[in-house]
């Protein structure tokens, strides 16, 4: 049983956010499905578009409501949860094409086995963690 005394987690940095997504890849050309079942699981995310073959923007802040804008991305992790090894296909590494966290935007593309950009099997689903900065104070010891 999980221990329900939770904690705040704590940084060096000022103002550090944790951001979860999960998206359902529902076909073999990377449709992506963002409906209440992947919201309630995605706390942070606005919406998750498939712009083309393996890319995706993700638009952070709350489905329906306005988008969240902060001062930096601190990191991002993604990875792909499937009952079959991710194999070639996409998913077997993942870039930022381009950080706009300043608009709430942040741009991901699916690499295959070869370092090239590649769709997603179907029925994958890819879970993001993302850390913002939402401050642009200094962090403990930087001047």
């Amino acid at each position: 049983m999980a221990n329900r005394n939770f904690n705040r987690v704590q940084a060096i940095d000022k103002e550090v956010k944790h951001i979860y997504g999960q998206f359902l890849i529902t076909d073999g050309v990377g449709t992506v499905q963002f409906d209440a079942a992947e919201q309630t699981l995605s706390v942070g995310v606005k919406n998750v578009e498939r712009d083309s073959g393996g890319k995706f923007t993700i638009t952070l802040g709350v489905p329906g409501g306005a988008t969240d804008k902060y001062p930096s991305l601190l990191f991002m992790q993604c990875f792909l949860t499937d009952s079959a090894a991710i194999s070639t296909n996409g998913g077997v590494s993942f870039q930022i094409e381009t950080d706009d966290i300043t608009n709430g935007i942040i741009k991901l593309f699916a690499l295959d086995k070869d370092g090239a950009i590649a769709e997603i099997r179907s029925g994958d689903v890819l879970q993001i963690m993302i850390v913002v900065k939402n401050s642009n104070q200094p962090g403990v010891g930087v001047s």
